[in-house]
């Protein structure tokens, strides 16, 4: 997203590890992250709006530098089970994930 990858500061650090599964059809709904994030797609396909930005399809094995302020929305395009490795590269205090207005 040509964006800048800035970690917060002023709070101690505070990495979060998740798996996000999601079923086929299914969306995370709109968001931003106050964070830096970054995953691999274990299983199935991930296709991520970025609004007037476009969409970028994400499959079994790549890599995600997810967009900060750019609100955004996954969906799970596939026909099959979505798991995707999150690394939330965060600080104490520090919201991970917002939720933002609908598709900009």
């Amino acid at each position: 997203m040509d964006e800048t990858i800035v970690y917060p500061g002023g709070s101690p650090a505070k990495l979060t590890a998740v798996v996000i599964a999601m079923a086929p059809g299914d969306e995370t709904g709109w968001h931003t992250h106050g964070v830096p994030l970054t995953g691999i797609v274990l299983e199935g396909e991930l296709t991520v709006d970025y609004g007037p930005r476009g969409k970028r399809t994400y499959r079994q094995g790549d890599a995600i530098a997810e967009a900060m302020s750019v609100a955004h929305n996954g969906r799970n395009s596939g026909t099959g089970l979505m798991r995707l490795f999150a690394v939330f590269i965060g600080a104490e205090g520090v919201a991970n994930t917002t939720p933002a207005p609908a598709k900009p």
